[in-house]
């Protein structure tokens, strides 16, 4: 595969706070928080094109997995909504709501996490075939035959019946995304996806994310990887206390980011001068 950081990411346009617009998502006055003392989006705006690739840096705590973990439906909002390609999505402000609205909607999120999050009792086929089985009504046969095709693709072709725990971590990340993958989702998620893995593995995970980036998969990354992220970015997204602080693509934030919250923080994890 391509070692990821042959590829720079394409210049663009200035962009400022709030200044994209985009109906493939649209998050208004978004709230969240865990309990009283901890607010991870303090009603927050942001939108997001069909074809951007969104990196979400930040400061721990700033709301960055929370945002995915909503988009996902896996934790609800209290305020707030969001839109789903131009329909609605989650209402916050719906009694007993705050959760996705339209589970076909849903469905067509996928997302990748820190921890493989594989079955262990099940082979790498059978993480493969279980969702597109039980969600989308394939029969084992055409399953199969799916899973191969995504494995092929990812290099992983000889490890169809192996079991997690018998694959590396960037071996198992990889049976990830292409676990995601079979749903045909319209958005992929990718939280921290490389933080526990040694340098080689990291490379392998990173570039099977290039790749998505140049078939234009709309993704929403978070990372710690400053270099990654300038390289697979169209937009990074600087968050800090449950706000958009400043939003631009990579070649802005990183060399001259305007804000004065965005700039201490790419000082201490890039020594920026």
């Amino acid at each position: 595969m391509t070692a990821p950081y042959l590829v720079a990411a394409q210049p663009q346009d200035s962009l400022t706070l709030n200044s994209v617009k985009g109906d493939f998502i649209q998050l208004r006055d978004v709230y969240k928080s865990y309990g009283e003392g901890l607010v991870v989006m303090d009603h927050l705006d942001l939108d997001m094109r069909s074809d951007d690739r969104l990196v979400i840096i930040g400061p721990s705590g700033s709301g960055k997995s929370s945002l995915l973990r909503v988009m996902m439906g896996l934790e609800s909002i209290q305020g707030g909504k969001i839109s789903f390609q131009g329909k609605p999505y989650i209402d916050g402000t719906a009694r007993g709501a705050g959760k996705p609205l339209d589970a076909k909607l849903q469905a067509q999120v996928g997302m990748v996490f820190q921890h493989y999050t594989l079955f262990p009792h099940l082979s790498v086929l059978g993480n493969l075939i279980l969702a597109p089985m039980k969600v989308h009504g394939l029969s084992k046969v055409q399953a199969t035959e799916k899973a191969r095709v995504f494995l092929a693709r990812l290099g992983l072709e000889s490890k169809l019946n192996v079991y997690p725990s018998q694959l590396s971590g960037g071996q198992k990340q990889r049976v990830a995304i292409a676990r995601a993958l079979m749903l045909e989702p319209k958005l992929m998620l990718f939280d921290e996806v490389t933080s526990a893995l040694d340098p080689e593995m990291v490379t392998e995970v990173q570039s099977v994310m290039m790749q998505l980036a140049e078939e234009k998969m709309a993704m929403i990354i978070v990372t710690h990887d400053m270099h990654f992220a300038r390289n697979i970015a169209s937009r990074v997204v600087f968050c800090a206390n449950g706000k958009v602080v400043e939003q631009g693509p990579p070649e802005q934030i990183f060399t001259k980011p305007k804000e004065p919250r965005t700039r201490e923080f790419l000082e201490k994890v890039l020594h920026l001068d």
